[in-house]
């Protein structure tokens, strides 16, 4: 009776590490492209603050930014060595900057000169979020297997691990949000479990590689609610801030508070609190694309739009986790759910929103398409759609909307610097000259705001699609499904 599922574990096994090995070199594969479609600004200080680490020491991340340092920038089509004129100290919590450092020591020993913007600069600071990778799509297939294990579960590993957006963020952007997924996803998975003091754990982790983990309270506050014994989630939550402590604990000895400051207070503070939206396709997405302004302190009748997007995502929190409590206290699969849509509502009402925010949903809202397909997939393939085409912007959207305040912003000072310059001289009268650029611009807008219209209608109805298929009753889970005695219903 075992042989046939031995069998399968066999060849299921040897199916698995082929397309594991094929996705790594897929990610290999994508790595020259993260020079040509990537972020440069953002890789540059990631190099610089590794690089600073391992020059000045790790716990002087938070002390002052990073020396500059050559990069290679692709300008009129060639190759320049420059150095990049933007001086941030760390912003990033204590366990990445831990990442940062190893990173920064391999960079050192590969590359004498340390050029940032290279291949092997970005296989350097990249291989954390490629590695990431495989740990997300483990993740969301051991979350499926708790309720359908076997195939289901499997294809969610093979699905999970060339998902678009992902690897596009974390090997052409360059970006950490897989890394924070990583513990998320195995994070819910341990709660599912009732693992509440590992959970704990791995929430203190998040903590200390990204502060967006301050978006999961809402998700521990429904556990709160429909979990036993509470006093274990109450554990869970108080060992996630000792956890965060201790990793932060050198940066605490050597500089105080600093690391909270710069990895907290100022990412989570309005650094960009009057931008309606950074290129995220929400429901603010639609006042830019309408009045080409990304100012959230422009009135809406009685208040400004970023205090109404502040009443919108507290009354949807609100509404939505009593109508989680309500529909899905009694079944474990809720808490998936309630991940899903309590991160979609951070993402799709706020302003001041980056177009990443949506990756931290898909995990979430994926696994619940498996299980729930009827009614879920639907919202689950626009909102894919919609998280590829926001972390691709710079690819397809070369003038962002509402960015003519910049521009002209930047003509006035270039004006004021080269007007005595021969190069000044030689420019057309400045009224002349910024109306041309706002011709152009408009001209550049008028390309891609179909496509931004596009997507953002999409985004809003894969966002009522999930919403729809949320508020329906769940059905009863099937008798046949092995799950484990802790699933059981609180």
């Amino acid at each position: 009776m075992l042989q046939p599922n031995r069998q399968d574990r066999g060849r299921w096994l040897v199916l698995a590490l082929g397309v594991s090995a094929a996705a790594l070199a897929w990610h290999i594969i994508l790595l020259p492209g993260s020079l040509t479609f990537g972020t440069p600004g953002d890789h540059d200080e990631f190099v610089r603050w590794g690089m600073q680490a391992v020059d000045q020491g790790l716990v002087t991340l938070y002390d002052r930014p990073p020396p500059r340092h050559d990069w290679r920038v692709w300008h009129r089509g060639a190759w320049h060595v420059e150095q990049h004129a933007f001086e941030q100290v760390c912003n990033y919590p204590p366990l990445s900057g831990y990442l940062l450092y190893v990173s920064g020591l391999v960079f050192e020993a590969l590359s004498s000169d340390r050029l940032i913007n290279t291949v092997t600069s970005h296989a350097c600071f990249s291989s954390w979020s490629i590695l990431c990778d495989f740990i997300v799509a483990a993740g969301c297939a051991a979350l499926v297997g708790l309720f359908r294990p076997g195939w289901p579960a499997r294809l969610t590993y093979l699905v999970a691990l060339f998902f678009p957006p992902f690897w596009w963020d974390s090997v052409v952007w360059a970006q950490m949000d897989t890394v924070l997924m990583a513990t998320v996803v195995w994070m819910v998975y341990a709660m599912l479990r009732g693992r509440w003091l590992v959970a704990g754990v791995l929430w203190g982790l998040a903590f200390a590689i990204k502060p967006q983990a301050v978006l999961l309270i809402p998700l521990w506050g429904y556990a709160l609610v429909t979990a036993r014994p509470r006093r274990r989630v109450v554990l869970g939550g108080l060992l996630a801030g000792l956890t965060l402590l201790v990793v932060a604990l050198p940066f605490l000895m050597h500089s105080g508070w600093a690391w909270l400051r710069y990895s907290y207070v100022h990412n989570l503070s309005p650094e960009y609190g009057d931008e309606t939206t950074m290129s995220a396709f929400n429901v603010w997405y639609v006042d830019v694309l309408r009045t080409d302004s990304l100012s959230a302190s422009a009135r809406w009748g009685p208040l400004t739009k970023s205090l109404w997007s502040k009443i919108f995502l507290l009354t949807g929190l609100v509404g939505g986790f009593g109508l989680a409590v309500w529909r899905w206290r009694h079944d474990r699969r809720g808490l998936i759910l309630w991940a899903a849509l309590s991160l979609l509502l951070f993402m799709m009402l706020p302003t001041a929103v980056h177009e990443r925010y949506l990756l931290l949903v898909l995990p979430f809202l994926g696994v619940g398409a498996v299980l729930l397909p009827s009614r879920l997939m639907a919202g689950f393939v626009l909102l894919s759609i919609v998280a590829f085409a926001q972390v691709t912007w710079p690819a397809w959207k070369p003038v962002p909307a509402g960015s003519w305040p910049d521009i002209e912003k930047e003509m006035t000072y270039i004006w004021a610097v080269e007007r005595k310059t021969p190069a000044g001289q030689r420019r057309p009268p400045f009224q002349l000259w910024v109306h041309q650029a706002r011709l152009d611009y408009l001209q550049d807008r008028a390309r891609t705001s179909p496509f931004e219209w596009t997507f953002t209608v999409l985004a809003l109805v894969g966002t009522a699609a999930t919403v729809a298929g949320c508020v329906i009753p769940l059905p009863r889970r099937p008798a046949s499904v092995a799950v484990p005695p802790d699933l059981s219903p609180a």
